[in-house]
């Protein structure tokens, strides 16, 4: 009985409500793409995947990425020097993937960890120059077992309920998730 005087006359103390300072991880989807854009690495133009996957992409019809991809490697270009023949890296197509098309994730290998330093602070510099959003893409670090070495896979934001084929998937992308071309060049002509 004494026990629960004591319960009874306990002061009640407010619940401290805890509050969550880090925001929601944001939920994926994994895509396979097709890096048949590249003029870079001729290739990868050579043969057509023979691999199929939900949710392909083809990079060759998301004509945002090539437009950034050689913007930023004309960056790099000088007026005193003769154009090379083939001014885009490799870190400068990764670095339009992670702009264009809100890259977060790139599976790659291991050896490629330079290479997203590289384009993760070439799209910053990018999207700080033109005032573009940027978020700094992360490596998942995969052996490229099975697939054919023009395949890349990425995660993006971008969300697809239904899987319409390499063709129509790649259309939809390039223009409801990407950056659009009249938005980069209205940004690029604001210097």
């Amino acid at each position: 009985m004494n026990q629960q005087l004591l319960e009874n006359k306990m002061p009640v103390l407010p619940q401290k409500r805890m509050q969550h300072t880090e925001a929601p991880v944001p939920q994926l989807q994994r895509w396979y793409m097709i890096v048949d854009g590249n003029q870079h690495r001729s290739d990868l133009l050579q043969l057509q995947p023979q691999f199929q996957s939900p949710y392909m992409l083809s990079e060759a019809l998301i004509p945002q990425l090539r437009m950034v991809a050689m913007l930023i490697a004309a960056q790099r270009l000088s007026s005193d020097q003769p154009t090379p023949d083939i001014i885009s890296e490799e870190a400068d197509w990764f670095a339009a993937r992670i702009l264009v098309m809100g890259v977060r994730i790139f599976h790659l290998d291991i050896t490629l960890i330079p290479m997203l330093k590289t384009a993760n602070s070439r799209a910053r510099m990018f999207a700080q120059k033109h005032n573009l959003p940027f978020t700094q893409a992360q490596m998942r670090m995969s052996l490229h077992a099975g697939r054919p070495q023009q395949m890349l896979i990425i995660e993006t934001e971008a969300q697809c309920e239904e899987d319409k084929g390499l063709l129509q998937n790649s259309i939809d992308f390039a223009r409801m998730h990407c950056l659009s071309e009249s938005s980069l060049l209205a940004a690029c002509h604001q210097i």
